[in-house]
């Protein structure tokens, strides 16, 4: 191919900074100590007379490519769009959200005891309060199964897991917390996901990480109706302790389809996890390299007793 790209970054967590990158990187760049921004389209880079489509993968950060080689680059190699994820906090749970591609990238929260309460709503709501000045989001509340049959309005932050509150409960349907899922998916074997972290939290505290990935345009059917892309990916992670004090850990990668096996064939480690959709992404830092290897050879049984209520 030949030819570079110059990559521009910047959050909070990461300076501003400037580097050029041959354009065969581009594609795993966050491999090379830049991490990536959008995951929600293909990023069109000009350099030259050459163009090429390079998915990317998100991690959070702000990004523009442009064309190096100073002022006698090609103007079609100006920066292409510079996106923002921003951090929507609910209080009970987080969203790692893109403001340009009008989705929740990741989830995070902890679970104690249940004690909540709290009536479903099932009122799907648009205008996020926790959404900032100018960020975007989806164009309708309404039904994704209206436009294209088989697909659900799917939570990433469950309901049933915020019933602490009516607050907390109505949070849930904001559409920021809301992406296209199939039905089978969603209530399947995703239903199972929480229903083990909904049970486990009864034994020890609960700590939920997940998020979507975007690799694949094919599926994409509600970007004229929603604004929105279709995930092509939901992964979840599960931190807990066992009876003597241990970290215990569990993690499910899962493509968005019907033709599913049982959940167990989607178990992962978070190393193998971290491998696949980004470590910036997962983001468990404090975890150690023996625990982030481990891998459970069946998804943990539902405690005897549970109720799911």
């Amino acid at each position: 191919m030949g030819g570079e790209a110059r990559i521009l970054t910047s959050n909070g967590a990461h300076p501003a900074g400037v580097a050029c990158m041959p354009l065969e990187f581009l594609a795993e760049i966050h491999q090379q100590g830049v991490e990536v921004m959008s995951v929600s389209r293909y990023l069109t880079i000009g350099v030259a007379s050459l163009r090429r489509q390079v998915p990317v993968w998100s991690m959070g950060v702000v990004l523009a490519l442009t064309g190096c080689g100073g002022s006698g680059a090609d103007p079609a190699a100006a920066p292409v769009e510079l996106a923002t994820v921003v951090t929507l906090d609910h209080g009970g749970f987080r969203l790692r959200y893109d403001c340009a591609a009008n989705t929740t990238l990741r989830f995070e929260y902890l679970l104690g005891t249940d004690t909540g309460q709290a009536a479903r709503t099932d009122l799907f709501t648009l205008n996020d309060p926790a959404l900032p000045a100018g960020c975007g989001q989806q164009l309708s509340a309404g039904s994704y199964w209206s436009v294209q049959p088989g697909w659900d309005r799917g939570h990433l932050v469950t309901a049933n897991h915020m019933d602490a509150t009516d607050e907390l409960m109505a949070a849930t349907f904001h559409m920021t917390n809301i992406v296209p899922q199939r039905s089978l998916l969603n209530q399947g074997i995703w239903q199972q996901t929480e229903e083990i972290a909904e049970c486990h939290r009864d034994l020890a505290p609960v700590q939920v990480v997940g998020g979507v990935v975007y690799d694949d345009v094919a599926n994409d059917h509600f970007v004229a109706s929603h604004g929105i892309r279709t995930p092509d990916w939901f992964w979840k992670v599960l931190v807990t302790t066992d009876a003597a004090g241990a970290v215990q850990v569990i993690a499910w990668l899962i493509p968005n389809r019907d033709d599913l096996a049982g959940l167990d064939a989607y178990l992962v480690s978070v190393a193998e996890l971290e491998a696949r959709v980004g470590a910036g992404q997962v983001d468990l830092p404090g975890m150690s390299a023996a625990v982030k290897s481990g891998r459970p050879a069946v998804s943990w049984p539902l405690p005897t007793g549970c109720g799911l209520g």
